[in-house]
């Protein structure tokens, strides 16, 4: 196989830290006013789902700063691998798939997703 420099650093990592040992998937949306109950109750039911596919936990966080109005949800995994299990499982969900048709109706604008790996 061909390395490259994000293989190498894996590697690296691997080797020096015996494994990553956590992944997040974070997703952040702007509410529109009056809908941070409807945007609870469905992160809620989402939490629920990524558990059962896999996820550690999951959370919904309240931004303040730049991203006030904003709330981030957040998925935590053991490593890329299994958020990638679990992100192939629960797309095949249908009770997902209906949890993720009422989120597309609620009012407010999706601001943008980060996978984040951690260092130490």
């Amino acid at each position: 196989m061909k390395s490259t420099l994000l293989f190498d650093i894996v590697k690296v990592h691997n080797n020096k830290m015996g494994g990553f040992n956590m992944y997040i998937s974070n997703w952040t949306v702007r509410l529109a006013p009056g809908t941070a109950a409807e945007v609870i109750e469905v992160s809620e039911a989402a939490a629920k789902l990524w558990e059962k596919h896999g996820a550690n936990e999951c959370h919904l966080l309240d931004l303040q700063g730049s991203d006030v109005g904003c709330m981030s949800f957040i998925a935590q995994f053991d490593n890329a691998e299994a958020y990638g299990k679990s992100a192939d499982s629960i797309e095949a969900d249908p009770d997902f798939q209906a949890v993720m048709d009422k989120a597309n109706a609620i009012d407010g604008d999706w601001v943008r997703h980060n996978l984040a790996r951690r260092i130490f």
